[in-house]
């Protein structure tokens, strides 16, 4: 059958060309779109992604979540099934707290209690890595962006002859993002960082000291300005 396909796809006769036209065709085939009935299954297909799609949140991936975590308040809302928990993290989320399923949360494994702090109203964003040696407390009505990264540890050490090995425990240093902080899309917030309350990290900054209250912060590494309210 490999040898027909493959003369097929070379063309080697007349017969076989005639037949490669034709495959070329039918993979080009479309039907007329008769749009009462295209605009029914659009329709449908909507309704049943929408029904469907909450049945499993509220049924299967919220239920299962909140077993893999210490504390959880009312009102958590997962988008897209539930995050992907490494290690033996210890997750605590307050109210009203929003993630995405399409996140990863790790717990450093040199560290006997990782713990990561969500506060109330809170939502994280898409593709998110949390990475947790030293805890990592993100407060209330705190909104974080896709595809940030928050590493309050190194995973590995900078020595080449040592890149194999888990990095010394002393090496990570605790986060806290403060309540009201706005953290935009690709950014990168290092270990040892406290985020002021009122903040706005801008797009793609890679945050590695302290940003004061009230601030804006941008570029790599991040530079704060007075952030006019």
């Amino acid at each position: 059958m490999q040898d027909i396909v493959l003369k097929i796809r070379r063309r080697e006769t007349p017969f076989y060309n005639r037949l490669y036209l034709w495959g070329r065709a039918l993979r080009r085939f479309e039907v007329p779109v008769f749009r009462p009935v295209y605009r029914m299954f659009q329709g449908e297909r909507a309704l049943r992604h929408i029904v469907l799609s909450n049945l499993f949140r509220i049924f299967y991936h919220t239920p299962l979540f909140k077993l893999r975590c210490g504390s959880v308040g009312k009102g958590l809302y997962l988008i897209g099934g539930q995050p992907l928990v490494m290690g033996h993290l210890k997750i605590n989320l307050g109210d009203n707290v929003t993630l995405h399923g399409k996140s990863t949360l790790v717990g450093a494994k040199v560290f006997d209690s990782p713990t990561l702090h969500v506060g109330d109203n809170t939502c994280l964003g898409y593709n998110l890595i949390v990475d947790v040696g030293c805890d990592i407390t993100i407060g209330n009505n705190v909104f974080v962006g896709d595809r940030v990264s928050i590493l309050s540890y190194d995973g590995h050490p900078t020595a080449p002859s040592q890149r194999g090995l888990p990095a010394a425990p002393e090496t990570s240093k605790p986060i806290t993002i403060k309540d009201n902080v706005w953290i935009s899309s690709n950014c990168v917030i290092l270990k040892g960082v406290t985020i002021g309350e009122d903040s706005v990290i801008a797009n793609g900054a890679v945050v590695t000291s302290k940003i004061p209250a009230r601030s804006l912060a941008i570029g790599n590494p991040a530079r704060c300005f007075p952030l006019s309210l």
